[in-house]
């Protein structure tokens, strides 16, 4: 038969096998959760970085974390029949009075299929970062993107293309 534990048991309990031994749970608790998606399109050529999307947060505490997932959605296009499109997408934050820090950086290549001309491909991903911040100044999460060479461009999809293409989570952790 079963033990009813509220009325057939007197004491302190042991932790039974695979139990925590845990009355209550305060590491990992969601403090803020903010949400950003990008709104149009951004197409780069260029070889220098620059922002795509950014949002802010204000830490609660210098003690928490942040756990930042930036998904894209992005088209590679080569231009020319000789050469490979491919640049970089940047997860950067910036605390006020600091300089912009990369948290995660995604390589990314194209091949340039046969020698063809105008060849154009969509691809989805995700960078993630997870710090303490070690502040309570307000954050700047920032998305940063630069090609390679100039030979190709990189689309940025936002959601005048497709619904909720490429969006931050940003989450203050305990």
């Amino acid at each position: 038969g079963n033990l009813n534990l509220a009325s057939q048991v007197t004491g302190t309990l042991a932790t039974g096998n695979g139990g925590t031994g845990a009355t209550s749970f305060a590491a990992g608790k969601i403090l803020q959760y903010k949400r950003t998606v990008l709104s149009s399109s951004v197409t780069r050529t260029g070889t220098s970085f620059a922002s795509v999307m950014t949002d802010t947060i204000t830490c609660s505490s210098t003690s928490t974390y942040l756990l930042v997932i930036c998904t894209v959605n992005y088209r590679m296009n080569c231009n020319d029949n000789t050469s490979n499109p491919y640049g970089n997408i940047r997860l950067v934050a910036t605390p006020s009075g600091g300089s912009k820090d990369t948290k995660a950086d995604q390589g990314l290549y194209d091949i340039n299929s046969a020698g063809a001309t105008n060849v154009v491909r969509d691809y989805s991903g995700a960078l993630s970062a997870y710090w303490n911040p070690n502040t309570t100044n307000q954050i700047t999460i920032g998305m940063d993107n630069a090609m390679g060479a100039a030979t190709g461009s990189m689309t940025i999809f936002g959601s005048n293309q497709t619904t909720n293409a490429t969006a931050f989570n940003i989450f203050e952790v305990s």
